[in-house]
């Protein structure tokens, strides 16, 4: 799917939203720049989450409450510093993941293997500023 827009994105975000249970564990691909974090923010903005979504960059993980049915919190991570298994395996993500979560990480291919199994990957490419392509499977 190509998006021009940032409305687009927001659309695309509602697209996945509706598909949304919790429990799932969405990988987010693609250059710095290209659109990652700016789609946590739609998804969170959807889930009517009250705080601003900011880059898990320096944190790696942020947590956000969620007043969803079914999902209660979102999980956003950035593994792009991480470079071994023995800093992902501080973060625990096994007890992290619940039914009442939705896990997104960015820079997933940042360490040899995560300790959860994704259930969605979402690829994000750079076309020109305003322009992406999004890959989702």
């Amino acid at each position: 799917m190509i998006v021009k827009s940032l409305e687009e994105t927001k659309k695309f975000a509602q697209h996945l939203v509706q598909e949304l249970k919790g429990g799932e564990v969405i990988l987010l691909r693609g250059d710095l720049g290209s659109g990652k974090t700016t789609f946590v923010r739609f998804v969170a903005e959807l889930l009517n989450i009250d705080v601003k979504v900011k880059s898990p960059s320096f944190s790696v993980m942020n947590e956000y409450p969620v007043q969803h049915r079914t999902i209660t919190r979102i999980l956003h991570l950035d593994l792009y510093r991480f470079n071994d298994a023995e800093h992902l395996q501080a973060l625990a993500l096994e007890d992290e993941l619940r039914l009442d979560t939705v896990i997104f990480i960015e820079w997933p291919d940042a360490v040899d293997a995560l300790p959860i199994e994704a259930t969605k990957t979402i690829e994000f490419t750079f076309i020109d500023e305003s322009t992406r392509e999004i890959s989702y499977g």
